[in-house]
């Protein structure tokens, strides 16, 4: 017996795969000490050149001496962490992680807006050498 997947679960999962790409993603920086962090408008603008940002979700992270950058689709997002990775950002770039962040959400997702236990984001870190 031959198993396929049927045409309904291959468009389901193409759905899905679209719904990704064009996620907002955070991409979050942290840094050795809070005198290495760069301001968000510095930051912001360093890191448009890779794409739409969401700039009113720039933040900077005080407790972990860092910053996040909210792009507004995840490929853009990945494609800064190229360069991140090749750059640094500075010596003392410690850590970064995209994290792709939920659509807005959709009205009547569960009690006071909470997202239902089928939703989930996906994070991914990297450590600076």
């Amino acid at each position: 017996m031959e198993l396929s997947p049927s045409s309904e679960n291959s468009s389901n999962l193409g759905l899905m795969h679209n719904a990704l790409e064009c996620s907002p993603t955070a991409l979050t920086l942290k840094y050795t000490n809070k005198d290495s962090v760069p301001s968000t408008t510095i930051l912001n603008k360093l890191l448009c050149c890779f794409g739409p940002l969401i700039e009113s979700k720039t933040e900077l992270l005080v407790k972990t001496n860092g910053v996040r950058v909210v792009f507004q689709k995840r490929c853009d997002a990945e494609n800064a962490v190229t360069h991140v990775g090749k750059y640094r950002f500075g010596s003392s770039l410690q850590s970064f992680r995209l994290k792709i962040l939920p659509q807005k959400p959709k009205k009547g997702t569960g009690k006071r807006g909470m997202k239902s236990k089928k939703e989930s984001s996906f994070v991914h870190d990297v450590y600076a050498v």
